[in-house]
C-alpha cells in the first residue's frame, strides 16, 4: 500500500464506511481496514430501523442528533444512487409503537407528550389500517418520519461512493498494533504484512473497539452485546408500517420478507443462533401478528453489537492522544446514526463546527480515564 492517507480507519462496517465517505466526500484521503469483508458482522446482522423515537423519551440534543442522522438518509437515497447505482432501501411508511397492556398504553401516550410529530392510533383505527394485528393490542403510537434501509445495501454504497471520491479499502487485514511516532508525531498502524504511517486514526471497530480503549490508558466502556434475528417471507400478510413493542420488532421490506428481532444478551461473544432465543422472538411477533405463525420460515442469524456502559455511543477525540478518534458504541442505532457520525467525525478533523453539547455528549473522556500512553496492540 504505497499511497499516502490522511485517515486510517480501523472496521470497515457501516459506521467506518460512512466516516470513510464523508471525509473523502470533503477532500481527506482516507482509508478503511477490514479485517474480513465489509459491513460482514453487526451491519450484516441488523434490520436497518431509522428508529429516531424507539428509546429517545425527550427532545434533546441527542435527539436532534438521530434526527438529523434520519433525514440525511433522504439525501443519501438518491446522492448514492446517483453515484453509485445502489438503492438503499429507504423505507417512509414509518413505525408503529405498539400497546399491548393499560400500562403500555398510559406510558405511549405519556411519551408522546414532548414529540408533536407523533400521533396515536387507537385500537379501532388500528384495526382498521390492518385486520392482521392482533385484538389484543390497544392502540399504537405512530412515528410517521421514521422508516428503515438494506444496511448491507448502505454500507457498501457508503464504500463504494468513498472510492469514487479518492478513497481506499483493504479487506481481509488485520491492525496489529499501533504506535505513535515520536519524531513527527503520527501514528505507525501496524499491519500483517506492512506499517502504514498516518496523521490521524479513526478507531470503528463496533463491538471488538473494548480493546483499543484499554491500550490508550481508558476505561474499557464497550458492552458487546448479541443480538438474533429471524426471516420470514409472508404470503398473505400486508404489513406497510415497522410493528414493533419493549421486546420485539417486526419489518416489512419491498422485497417481501419481514426481519424479526432482536434479543439482547450482553458480553455473549457467542456465534450461534440459539433455539430459544427464536422461540421467545417467535412468541412475542405472534402476539402481535398471529397470522405470521403459519407463514415460511426464510432464515435465522445473530451478530455482536456494540453496546456501552451508559447506552450511549462514542465519537470523539481520545482526551489525551490528538489525532486518534473513537466511532463506537451505537449498539442499537448504528445503522441510524451513520450519516450523523460520518460527519461528526469530519467535522471534527477538519476542524469545522460541531453543534453545541455533542461533543461533550458523546466524548470518550466521559469514562475514568487512567492514563494517556498508547501501547501496542494485537487482536
Amino acid at each position: 500500500m504505497k499511497q499516502n492517507f490522511d485517515v486510517l480507519i480501523v472496521g470497515g462496517g457501516i459506521i467506518g464506511h460512512s466516516i470513510s465517505y464523508y471525509l473523502n466526500k470533503a477532500g481527506v484521503h482516507s482509508v478503511v481496514i477490514e479485517k474480513q469483508e465489509s459491513g460482514n458482522r453487526a451491519t450484516k446482522a441488523a434490520a436497518g430501523m431509522l428508529g429516531v423515537h424507539t428509546e429517545n423519551k425527550t427532545n434533546n440534543s441527542y435527539y436532534q442528533f438521530c434526527s438529523d442522522s434520519r433525514n440525511q438518509y433522504q439525501e443519501l437515497s438518491k446522492e448514492l444512487w446517483d453515484l453509485t447505482g445502489i438503492n438503499i432501501g429507504l423505507s417512509n411508511f414509518g413505525m408503529m409503537q405498539v400497546a399491548q397492556t393499560e400500562q403500555e398504553k398510559n406510558a405511549l401516550l405519556s411519551k408522546r407528550e414532548p414529540f408533536s410529530n407523533l400521533e396515536w392510533i387507537n385500537q379501532a383505527q388500528l384495526r382498521a389500517r390492518n385486520e392482521h394485528l392482533s385484538n389484543h393490542i390497544k392502540g399504537a403510537l405512530l412515528m410517521k418520519d421514521d422508516g428503515h434501509v438494506e444496511p448491507a445495501n448502505v454500507c457498501e454504497a457508503f464504500k463504494r461512493g468513498a472510492l469514487l471520491h479518492g478513497g481506499k479499502v483493504t479487506e481481509n487485514t488485520n491492525v496489529i498494533g499501533i504506535e505513535k511516532e515520536r519524531s513527527s508525531q503520527d501514528f505507525l498502524v501496524h499491519l500483517e504484512t506492512e506499517t502504514i504511517p498516518v496523521e490521524k486514526v479513526v478507531l470503528a471497530s463496533g463491538a471488538e473497539s473494548g480493546s483499543w480503549f484499554e491500550n490508550t490508558g481508558l476505561t474499557n466502556p464497550i458492552v458487546p452485546t448479541k443480538g438474533e434475528c429471524f426471516s420470514i417471507r409472508p404470503r398473505i400478510t400486508s404489513l406497510t408500517e415497522t410493528i414493533f413493542n419493549e421486546s420485539c420488532y417486526i419489518v416489512p421490506k419491498s422485497d417481501g420478507r419481514y426481519i424479526i428481532g432482536a434479543t439482547s444478551l450482553p458480553y455473549d461473544h457467542s456465534t450461534h443462533t440459539s433455539a430459544g432465543g427464536l422461540e421467545d422472538l417467535m412468541n412475542k411477533a405472534f402476539s402481535l401478528v398471529p397470522s405470521l405463525r403459519d407463514e415460511p420460515f426464510l432464515d435465522y442469524w445473530s451478530g455482536i453489537r456494540p453496546g456501552t456502559l451508559d447506552h450511549m455511543p462514542i465519537i470523539g477525540e481520545h482526551p489525551s492522544l490528538q489525532g486518534l478518534y473513537f466511532a463506537t458504541g451505537h449498539y442499537r442505532n448504528g445503522i441510524l446514526l451513520a450519516p450523523a457520525t460520518g460527519e461528526m467525525i469530519t467535522n471534527l478533523i477538519v476542524k469545522s463546527p460541531v453543534a453545541q453539547g455533542l461533543e461533550e455528549t458523546f466524548s470518550p473522556n466521559r469514562f475514568q480515564t487512567q492514563g494517556g500512553s498508547l501501547h501496542e496492540y494485537t487482536s
